[in-house]
């Protein structure tokens, strides 16, 4: 039996504050990520909507291929995370322009401490400076907590999500593709929130 969630009228105003928010955060991770790696970066497409995040039905056509996902949980006025999906060899890829040649052998642990390290110094700052949106553009109060990361088969990570969205009641998402420009990389970034962020964001404008 499927979840019902509830719905979630904005008015033009607030969907006018949520797209300002979610593009200027966007434009945020780009930046970021172009200075961390070196190499350009687009999001073409951003999505939100004031519901639960839907199927990402890509992921499944790569069946068992392996994608590293993070989860950095928030906490505070509003509950929610944001979360990386990057395929097991983009992160490789990174690794590959990025780190100096000492660390790119597999051969010594903490090489590959090394290459999970880095790549999850990229986003929490990316995450950090998105949830520093999130607080300036609605005045809450919110705390990061430390990434969480696995190692999951593409075809099991729409079902992670749908767990996702039961833990965290979710009313509004986000999903983009942070896109390499020359280098072959297309990690998935995506927020999920509770309804404290409808309730936050309808208490900040004029329609309520």
């Amino acid at each position: 039996m499927s979840t019902v969630y509830p719905t979630h009228r904005l008015t033009e105003e607030q969907r006018e504050i949520i797209s300002e928010m979610v593009h200027n955060a966007m434009e945020k991770a780009v930046q970021s990520m172009e200075k961390m790696l070196k190499i350009r970066i687009n999001a073409p497409i951003v999505d939100f909507e004031t519901e639960p995040l839907r199927p990402i039905r890509e992921l499944d056509l790569l069946g068992r291929f392996k994608a590293h996902l993070v989860k950095l949980v928030f906490s505070g006025d509003i509950r929610g995370a944001f979360y990386f999906v990057i395929l097991d060899h983009e992160v490789d890829l990174i690794n590959s322009v990025c780190l100096p040649d000492e660390f790119k052998s597999d051969k010594r642990t903490e090489n590959k401490l090394m290459k999970h390290g880095f790549m999850s110094e990229i986003e929490n700052v990316i995450a950090a400076l998105s949830m520093k949106e999130i607080s300036e553009y609605l005045g809450v109060q919110l705390e990061l907590k430390v990434p969480q990361i696995q190692i999951i088969p593409c075809d099991q990570i729409n079902e992670f999500f749908e767990k996702e969205n039961k833990i965290y009641k979710t009313a509004f998402h986000v999903k983009t593709v942070l896109e390499g420009v020359a280098v072959n990389v297309a990690p998935y970034f995506i927020w999920i929130l509770d309804e404290n962020f409808i309730k936050i964001l309808k208490l900040n404008t004029s329609d309520m």
